[in-house]
């Protein structure tokens, strides 16, 4: 083999070949030498703004649907690998040349070519790139975390519960995952690169060429194939044994447990074939563990009814006591217990609460703004305390990490789409850990001689009706429209809700509005309308402890829009629902 081709101006001297192609990479390897970069083509910066999706990056990479074009293209991955290298270069204060950076990706169709875009765009700008293979977006954080690995930065290519049409990438360094402003610097940046090598996203006919290409100039020197998923299993292995320190049986503790693993051929079949099964526990019955990326049998998403139900299907078949539901890149989760009652959203984050709390008496929970009156009762009953927040996964793992940092204790971050991310493990939204303790507790509460964990939610109040409905916003400019909407909206309320005394706006809020409805009987329903995070919606989320209460606040909310003839929104899906009830 070659001997490696050293840094700075050699490096230069390679990439010059190719400059018609894609001059910016010269600029990227010479850090001392900075040419001043144009100014980003203004379609060129809407395009990659467009795949920011708050604090990572999700497009439609695949053309299998006419109404779909697709917008995140390996070109534009890999000028986003090159971002991310002068990003990091900048942030940890280190030559380009000196950084180490691993990528992993979950089975999707698009997914190896994305990783190797992306991988492309790191080794141009002279990073050394260390590629997994399939892995999981946990397991990506962790590289940068565990001994003999400690790379500089990770991405994981993924676009988590989305339809297979659909990619994007997450961005990790050992201080967690990038926030909203650094996925906007890095997209800025990414679309200047792309405007000084005159690669611009409308220009489809050159994209794969130009990655290809770029991909022939890169030294493979600076690549390495890595089995990282073992290592991670192994730590988590070794956390399990610890955490439930069996009196007989340390090294297979979950000897005797039946536990059902779906990862809806997604990325956490490792779970039940390295970390579950290894400790002893009996995972015949697991289901959907090939990963393949069309996702033959079911969305994977914890929150989707037809993973709840074939997870039920197999616990019950089998007899299992636990069944844990996984999405793509297993930073989401949810379980079925023994009796195959599906726990997820507010039962998951009340059942992660009763263990969090047992463990950390009287702290802080914080969840999203969509979580239900019962849990807020729960947790307090259990001696904690709640902070109901924002929607976005980010949002709240931040709030928990600035509580803390504040002096109020918060060791649970969870949104009801079944994110959670604990102060024990890094702050890290993981779907496996999250689900691991729960094991943990299950193999406790038999040692113990204590009811099954369903147990632990016999005081959580469910309501009786509960919905989530999407008025879509048909203007333009759809953030401005939905702000104009929140904001009349609260004024309506101000002004007593057109004569509804019994709607009353909750003390806090922090994005749109949340308020409390007094139903008969001491009940208490409630309404948020608040603007999607990511989509032209406003987004209608309704609770009622009263059959048929639903209907009766949906009613009430279409007299606001019919106040307000001018937005520009479409209110046919609360009509829908009102009228079919």
């Amino acid at each position: 083999m070659a001997s490696r081709e050293p840094r700075g101006r050699p490096v230069l001297r390679r990439v010059t070949q190719i400059t018609a192609l894609s001059p910016h990479v010269a600029a990227a390897a010479v850090a001392e030498t900075p040419a001043k970069t144009p100014a980003a083509d203004p379609d060129a910066l809407k395009a990659y703004q467009r795949v920011q999706n708050g604090s990572d990056v999700r497009g439609i990479a695949l053309d299998t649907n006419p109404d779909e074009p697709v917008t995140l293209t390996p070109a534009m991955m890999y000028f986003l690998g090159a971002a991310f290298a002068e990003w990091l270069s900048a942030k940890r204060d280190q030559p380009i040349g000196s950084l180490r950076v691993s990528i992993g990706r979950d089975p999707r169709l698009s997914s190896p070519l994305m990783a190797a875009s992306i991988a492309t765009g790191l080794t141009s700008a002279g990073v050394s790139v260390a590629r997994f293979g399939p892995c999981t977006t946990p397991a990506m954080f962790m590289s940068c975390i565990l001994p003999e690995h400690k790379y500089d930065g990770a991405i994981m290519i993924t676009a988590s519960h989305l339809p297979v049409n659909r990619n994007g990438a997450k961005f990790y360094t050992c201080e967690g995952g990038l926030d909203k402003a650094d996925i906007g610097a890095l997209v800025k940046r990414a679309a200047e690169l792309a405007t000084e090598a005159g690669q611009l996203p409308a220009d489809r006919f050159n994209d794969h060429a130009f990655v290809v290409t770029a991909a022939l100039q890169a030294s493979d020197e600076l690549v390495q194939w890595v089995e990282f998923l073992p290592v991670y299993a192994t730590y988590l292995r070794e956390l399990m044994k610890a955490a439930i320190a069996h009196p007989d049986n340390r090294d297979a503790p979950l000897t005797g447990f039946k536990i059902v693993v779906n990862p809806g051929n997604g990325g956490g079949a490792f779970i039940a074939d390295q970390v579950l099964g290894p400790l002893g526990a009996d995972v015949s019955a697991s289901i959907h563990l090939e990963p393949d990326g069309s996702f033959p049998n079911h969305t994977p998403n914890p929150e989707d009814k037809k993973a709840v139900a074939a997870t039920t299907k197999a616990v019950l078949a089998a007899g299992a006591d636990l069944g844990i539901m996984l999405d793509t890149d297993v930073d989401r989760s949810g379980v079925v217990d023994a009796a195959g009652n599906g726990i997820n959203r507010n039962r998951y984050i009340a059942l992660m609460s009763a263990i969090t709390l047992r463990e950390n008496p009287g702290e802080t929970i914080v969840t999203d703004s969509c979580t239900s009156n019962g849990l807020a009762t729960f947790i307090t009953q259990l001696g904690g305390k709640h902070f109901r927040f924002k929607k976005g996964y980010k949002n709240i793992i931040n709030k928990g990490i600035e509580l803390n940092d504040s002096g109020v204790p918060c060791p649970l971050m969870m949104e009801t789409s079944g994110h959670g991310a604990m102060r024990e493990n890094y702050f890290l939204d993981d779907g496996a850990y999250g689900a691991l303790k729960i094991v943990i507790e299950m193999v406790r509460r038999r040692l113990q001689g204590e009811p099954d964990i369903s147990d632990l939610l016999k005081d959580l109040r469910d309501p009786v009706e509960a919905m989530e409905i999407r008025v879509a916003i048909k203007a333009s400019d759809a953030r401005a429209e939905g702000d104009k909407v929140t904001a009349a909206f609260k004024e309506w309320v101000d002004a007593g809700c057109a004569g509804a005394s019994h709607w009353q706006l909750e003390k806090e809020n922090y994005e749109g509005w949340r308020l409390r409805v007094t139903e008969e009987g001491d009940k208490e329903g409630w309404i948020l309308l608040r603007p999607s995070l990511h989509d032209p919606d406003i987004v209608l989320n309704v609770e009622s402890e009263h059959k048929g209460g639903m209907r009766t606040i949906l009613e009430h909310i279409l007299e606001f829009f019919k106040e307000h003839p001018e937005f520009e929104v479409s209110t046919a899906k609360v009509e829908e629902y009102v009228a079919a009830r």
